[in-house]
């Protein structure tokens, strides 16, 4: 049974010759496979705006609600949660484990947060690959996860309905900063408030089932649309050939962010350049006009300095389109 593959916020660009690009990851170097995201793995990335950074690994199989531009909003289900390892900019970074295996793509985040789509789904949706032979990745088997995965899916979207909280996944029982090793129902808010502050119907239960909550403060979780950042990195900004993952990229439009990847087209076996749909296509829905196939994609993006026809690197090929709640 082929497994569904939920809302993604990717895309691809095609380069204007394969001797363009280069795989290696920089700071990092060759992607070596694919890893599932785990709780508490040690996992590392390369980014526009903050460089080589790394983190941890701290919920999984979360549904959260992010922030677009223009006071547009979408829901994502099944994304992995790291600690802060990123800033406005760094969208669109491939998230590796310490084998160089990829395990996620990055695309929103927040003072304390960084969310990740599991790379097995980006790579489904784009029918593509990340290494010239084909990329094969474990099956998670683990019955305990299995049960709390669904009732995350179950109850996630009740929860998600709750004031200031912006994201339900699985994590780890944290108490006076310690990890107790307990597997619980992690509950992200915008703002940690004192339950004197709220409504009894607006408080998160302490038990979900059989299964205890874990209120944890985040911050608003957005996508960096107009990538702005307060860190940024000046070496990202420059125009690089060839051009390899974790530098500057954009559409020639307005967004900037980062080279995720080298990925594979699994139907033409061609070169192709992964990243966000917010970095490459503008945030689009597929019929709003915001981008097209073809669209020239600029190697160092338009706010750092990417100009037509110089800084060209690649066209727009593919986009997995976003749905949006508003």
């Amino acid at each position: 049974m082929e497994k569904n593959i939920y809302q993604l916020d990717a895309a691809l660009a095609r380069p204007l010759a394969p001797t363009t690009v280069r795989s290696e990851v920089l700071e990092i170097g060759a992607i070596s496979g694919l890893a599932n995201a785990e709780l508490a793995l040690w996992v590392k990335k390369s980014g526009r705006s903050t460089g080589y950074t790394t983190g941890r690994v701290a919920v999984i199989g979360a549904t959260v609600n992010i922030g677009f531009s223009f006071g547009r909003s979408a829901q994502f289900t099944q994304q992995i949660i790291t600690s802060k390892m990123g800033e406005a900019g760094d969208s669109g970074s491939l998230l590796l484990d310490g084998a160089n295996r990829a395990v996620g793509l990055l695309f929103a985040g927040s003072a304390k947060a960084t969310i990740f789509h599991p790379i097995a789904d980006v790579l489904q949706a784009l029918n593509i690959r990340l290494t010239t032979h084909a990329d094969t990745l474990l099956p998670q088997e683990n019955g305990e996860f299995r049960s709390l995965f669904e009732l995350c899916q179950f109850r996630g979207k009740e929860l998600l309905q709750l004031p200031n909280v912006v994201g339900v996944g699985i994590g780890k029982k944290i108490k006076a900063d310690h990890d107790t090793g307990k597997l619980c129902i992690t509950v992200l808010v915008a703002r940690k408030l004192a339950a004197t502050l709220l409504r009894e119907e607006e408080i998160v239960p302490a038990m979900v089932g059989a299964i205890p909550t874990d209120v944890v403060e985040s911050g608003r979780l957005t996508a960096d649309f107009q990538g702005v950042c307060t860190n940024q990195r000046l070496d990202r900004r420059v125009k690089m050939r060839p051009a390899q993952p974790g530098i500057s990229i954009g559409h020639y439009f307005a967004s900037t962010g980062t080279f995720g990847a080298v990925a594979y087209d699994n139907q033409s076996g061609e070169k192709v350049i992964l990243s966000n749909n917010h970095v490459l296509a503008n945030a689009t829905n597929g019929s709003d006009s915001l981008a097209r196939v073809g669209d020239p994609i600029l190697q160092p993006g338009k706010q750092d300095g990417g100009q037509q026809p110089g800084d060209v690197i690649g066209t727009l090929l593919r986009v997995a389109p976003l749905h949006f709640l508003k």
